[in-house]
């Protein structure tokens, strides 16, 4: 993407007139004030892209600091009154949707041609996040040492490298509940881990064109109609045993390719032998072992990492957890604002340098993303394109990925993608 495509995007989203119209429609804005959305929103994105934030008030400190002048300076009363309204969290939640229509369909990552054949690859997965104890009851949590917390459940896209749908929850919320909804992912692949296990929900999918590989549970027990080896050799003696009773001493194989039966459905499962780890690794599939073998099935599961990748960086990059507020409107803004504050630094390193290493580019915001939200709070049109010019340079040149080591290369994406290739 050229930096004139690149400004174009970024204009239209940080543009005051849009954001106003869209804190408008949410009921945030009802009449002209003091702090304006535009203001508000570049200031926060600011603020939780620095990671450094354990307060409230340096989200207010961060706001005052990017004002053109001290008679643009605003209390702290007035700045966290307008934090706590409750069409805070819908103003951001909005404009979260409307970046990842905007910015994320516009990136595409280059996949291997085998797993190309798939319109997407989607990574499920939900994280756990403590929160105020004062908000116990709307948000209950699952452990008793820590009264109140929320599950953010995310889908990423592994075709875009980004976030594609999340939705917040009490910690209690059965995670199965926001998986994908099956007649939307015709010739799509989900992956996803045990606590996905539901053989309707694979039934449905099936019925409608999707694909899975999910993360079997110890507790997984079904009956074995077809047994092979990893090498495709059928073994005939497994053949009507129940899975857990296939251990060490009766195979020894370290791989097993099973066909199992769950109730009227029949399914695929992968089992793996760690013998550093003593212990079996499970993965239930519909895709058919003709075209996929074991061996591309647990590769291709590897890339859920990612998933974990983004919960990390949500967590430690934006720092959102230190924020202790009782206000359910703030703590909610604030999680789509720090979701929204990693869309906007993926989408601008990505767009600079394909290969950038997202977490190099987020170590360095205040060199590179600052100076270009505050140009744009001071709508200093002239200056913008010399500050995301320099974004561009600094990226290229710093935020490089690293060269891995062959014993971890192939459990990075490029090392995965690079054994598909080969």
């Amino acid at each position: 993407m050229t930096i004139i495509s690149l400004k174009h995007q970024l204009s239209q989203f940080f543009c005051p007139d849009f954001i106003t119209r869209v804190a408008r429609r949410t009921g945030f804005l009802k009449r002209e004030r003091t702090i304006e959305p535009q203001s508000l929103v570049l200031s926060l994105l600011a603020a939780l892209s620095k990671g450094n934030c354990h307060a409230i008030a340096d989200l207010h400190r961060q706001f005052n600091g990017m004002s053109l002048s001290e008679k643009q300076f605003v209390a702290y009363k007035p700045f966290h009154n307008q934090l706590r309204k409750p069409a805070f969290a819908q103003l951001m939640q909005q404009l979260t949707e409307f970046a990842i229509a905007q910015f994320v369909l516009a990136l595409k990552a280059k996949l291997p041609t085998k797993l190309d054949c798939f319109d997407d690859i989607l990574l499920q997965d939900g994280s756990s996040f403590r929160v105020h104890d004062g908000l116990a009851e709307v948000f209950p949590s699952r452990f008793p040492t820590h009264p109140a917390a929320i599950e953010c459940h995310m889908t990423l896209s592994l075709k875009h490298q980004m976030p594609k749908a999340m939705m917040i929850t009490a910690d209690t919320a059965s995670e199965r509940a926001y998986l994908p909804k099956t007649e939307l992912m015709r010739n799509q692949l989900l992956l996803a881990d045990a606590g996905y296990v539901d053989f309707k929900y694979f039934s449905q999918l099936s019925e409608h064109g999707g694909s899975f590989i999910v993360r079997g549970g110890k507790n997984l027990n079904p009956v074995i109609i077809e047994a092979r080896n990893g090498q495709g050799r059928i073994l005939p003696k497994l053949a009507g045993l129940k899975l857990k009773e296939i251990d060490r001493k009766m195979n020894r194989s370290e791989v097993l390719d099973l066909k199992i039966k769950r109730g009227a459905d029949e399914f695929r499962l992968v089992r793996r032998w760690f013998a550093e780890e003593k212990r079996f690794c499970i993965w239930v599939t519909n895709l058919p072992a003709t075209t996929w073998s074991a061996d591309e099935i647990m590769m291709i599961y590897r890339c859920r990492w990612q998933v974990e990748l983004l919960f990390k960086e949500l967590k430690s990059d934006t720092n959102w957890r230190s924020f202790a507020t009782g206000q359910q409107a703030i703590m909610k803004g604030l999680v789509w604002a720090s979701l929204l504050a990693l869309i906007i630094r993926r989408y601008i390193a990505m767009q600079s340098m394909p290969s950038a290493s997202v977490y190099k580019a987020g170590k360095n915001v205040d060199v590179w993303l600052l100076p270009l939200l505050e140009a744009y709070i001071h709508q200093a049109w002239l200056e913008i394109t010399a500050r995301l010019e320099w974004a561009i340079a600094y990226i290229s040149k710093n935020a490089k990925k690293a060269q891995q080591r062959k014993a971890k290369k192939n459990r990075t994406l490029d090392g995965i993608f690079e054994m598909f290739n080969s």
